[in-house]
């Protein structure tokens, strides 16, 4: 090899000296061809997954290599082998979008992410389910490229990522753990609220000849499972950051919460419209209260009208009284909502006595649906023209445009009613979607005191909402797949099925803000199918409320007024006095999810890329006759010297050198798939 080396070196130097320019060499992870440069970082790691065989599930692991190139702009490609069952291109875009959001707030040196593009090569040796659950680990990967932390190899993940850097519920625990331990991991890093699992266990009895059997399930803990089998430590994890410490000894600064979660901006904004809406709902209360004792309601078999109407005006003097008493305790956002309730429910009152004393029923249900579509056409076009300029003003028109789009619901529901004479559902349909026509004007104002920071556009926010969409989508697929193997269902997943189909409706309709808040409700119910498996507990609830309101707290101090994420957390908390702990835990999740997202607004590969399109068809030539034309020519008879001198020196080689068949590098047929096959190939 040595002889070989020195003919090529004679070759080349002999033939192309005279025109060879001088050149540097180029660094490790860099690569150069002329004026261009290309700066890349990659690293390996190992994904455990799932993988379904005709006799059950059995844990695999795949190798992830991660790619951060230079002279890009935030492009995310995916190469995966064997197709995965599961899209996993959604979660590597994801984690790239986490990722780059993190490392871009960080005021320690780091890659500008902005610059890179993204590469991800998955290599496994089965087909798997489960592709998010790689989602956690691909962002750390990501993060440490562009920091360039060091990660720990004998550490391995799983675990979804979501948009606000928390780490989604993921299943087939067990089978991973097995993965991790077939690559010598000792160190395993699962979703917080996940050491338990449940286990479906079949058992069988002889009973006097005849074979019973009986299944049931039974719940495991997962750190015994580890410790038992493969003295592996088991450790939960909230978030990346949590992860990151456990990976690289590294994580990201996080401001400790406040006590309270309101300024004196939001207060400035929310008081008023409380202390307007509780006048209103209480001008309401007492009409519906007088209309009712002064109005002759049938009370008699089989339709006993009046002690039914009686229950909506308890029900709104409730509502009154709850709004009453958050409004002294200064949660303003809760009072109003209490006090929507109560209109709602003063306003049908008001409607039932009114359609008793009329001459004309039908005539009465028909004006005021008239009425209340001509409100509702008024309101619909404010809202879908709202300008965005900012953050905020993204939140107050997405919320306005799914309130509006929310009374459009009704109204439908409230026209179907009506043609088939069902009056008294009609009118209740007409009374909720009139006052959701009237909260459009509430949040299109509730901006105003607030500093409106941050670049938004349409065409931005319209391929976020695809995006979100697309990744609330994936999550209701995984959930699906994982809860079914449980054998367990969930309403959450349901919902969430409806409110993306409800958030692609008004993407195509062009209320695009509320499709993006629509796709993160979405997400959190797709997520929490998972979570909420083994049902709620306070501590599951309070773990929500902390990380709400650290993200909350982290919003802020980048610039951003997370209003809407601090309405539904102030609402999470008043259920959780309320004990309605399964619906303030999805009011915390949806504020959380909302203030993290707000921080991840970049959508996926911006700018175009140098290397992303066709080039010009007939580009432009500039002719230069000046002395610089040598150059030119110079530097092609350089080449083509140099190329000759290669060659002659290869066959200078070829004729005198010694033979040595040793293999030496890697062909184009053997580069290796995965971190085992570059193993063996080392050996």
């Amino acid at each position: 090899m040595k002889h070989q080396i020195i003919f090529i070196i004679i070759g080349v130097f002999l033939l192309s000296s005279p025109l060879l320019p001088v050149t540097l060499g180029v660094p490790a992870g860099s690569i150069s061809e002329g004026k261009i440069a290309l700066d890349y970082r990659n690293v390996t790691v190992y994904a455990p997954a799932v993988s379904e065989l005709g006799t059950g599930y059995v844990g695999v692991i795949s190798t992830i290599t991660v790619t951060v190139q230079g002279n890009g702009s935030g492009r995310v490609f995916v190469d995966t082998l064997p197709l995965t069952d599961v899209d996993m291109q959604g979660s590597a875009r994801l984690a790239v979008k986490v990722a780059t959001a993190l490392v871009s707030s960080d005021s320690r040196p780091h890659l500008d992410p902005q610059t890179y593009d993204y590469f991800f090569v998955v290599r496994t040796t089965s087909p798997m389910i489960g592709g998010p659950s790689a989602g956690a680990m691909m962002t750390i990967a990501v993060i440490s490229l562009l920091e360039n932390w060091t990660l720990d190899n004998n550490t391995v993940m799983t675990g979804m990522i979501n948009p606000d850097g928390s780490i989604g519920p993921i299943g087939g625990i067990p089978y991973k753990i097995d993965a991790a331990h077939s690559v010598g991991a000792t160190r395993f890093l699962i979703p917080k609220g996940q050491t338990t699992y449940t286990e479906m266990v079949t058992e069988y009895q002889n009973i006097n000849g005849v074979i019973w059997q009986n299944t049931y399930p039974v719940t495991r803990n997962v750190s015994e499972y580890a410790h038992t089998n493969y003295g592996m430590e088991v450790f939960e994890v909230e978030d990346i950051n949590d992860a990151l410490l456990y990976f690289t000894g590294w994580n990201f600064p996080v401001e400790e919460s406040p006590d309270k979660i309101t300024t004196e901006d939001y207060i400035s904004a929310m008081k008023p419209l409380a202390t307007s809406l509780l006048d209103e709902a209480q001008d309401s209360y007492e009409n519906a209260s007088d209309l009712f004792n002064t109005t002759t309601i049938p009370n008699r078999y089989p339709n006993y009208y009046r002690n039914q109407v009686t229950d909506f005006l308890n029900t709104a003097s409730d509502r009154l009284t709850e709004s009453i008493h958050w409004y002294d305790e200064e949660v303003y956002y809760t009072s109003t909502s209490k006090s929507f309730q109560s209109l709602i429910d003063s306003h049908f009152v008001s409607y039932i006595c009114h359609y008793f004393s009329s001459e004309d029923q039908v005539d009465l249900v028909h004006d005021l649906m008239n009425q209340t579509t001509q409100s509702y056409h008024d309101n619909m076009e404010l809202a879908k023209n709202a300008s965005i300029n900012g953050m905020v003003t993204l939140q107050c028109v997405g919320a306005a445009q799914q309130r509006i789009n929310e009374a459009a619901s009704y109204l439908s529901e409230a026209n179907t009613s009506f043609l088939n004479a069902d009056y008294f559902t009609a009118l209740y349909n007409i009374a909720f979607a009139r006052e959701r026509i009237e909260s459009v004007q509430w949040w299109l104002n509730i901006s105003t005191p607030f500093h409106d920071s941050g670049d938004v556009n349409e065409t931005m926010i319209t391929t976020l909402a695809e995006e979100y969409l697309d990744d609330a989508q994936q999550a209701i697929t995984y959930s699906q797949i994982i809860i079914d193997e449980m054998g367990q269902t969930s309403e959450y997943l349901s919902d969430a099925q409806s409110l993306v189909q409800t958030a692609r409706s008004e993407q195509e309709n062009g209320y695009s803000a509320a499709a993006l808040f629509g796709s993160f409700e979405a997400l959190v119910k797709a997520n929490l199918a998972l979570e909420l498996v083994d049902g709620v507990t306070t501590d599951k609830v309070e773990r929500a409320r902390g990380q709400a309101s650290a993200s909350i707290t982290e919003s802020r101090t980048i610039g951003i007024e997370p209003v809407l994420a601090v309405s539904y957390y102030e609402y999470g908390q008043s259920l959780a006095n309320e004990s309605s702990l399964d619906t303030a835990i999805v009011y915390y999740r949806y504020a959380d999810l909302i203030a993290g997202a707000l921080r991840f607004t970049t959508p996926y590969g911006v700018d175009s890329s140098r290397y992303v399109g066709v080039p010009e068809k007939n580009p432009v030539i500039s002719w230069d006759f000046g002395p610089t034309r040598y150059i030119g020519f110079f530097l092609l008879f350089a080449l083509i010297g140099g190329i000759a001198g290669l060659g002659f020196g290869i066959l200078l080689a070829g004729l005198f050198g010694p033979k040595n068949k040793k293999e030496q590098m890697f062909s184009k047929d053997t580069v290796p798939r995965s971190i085992e096959d570059y193993n063996k190939k080392q050996k």
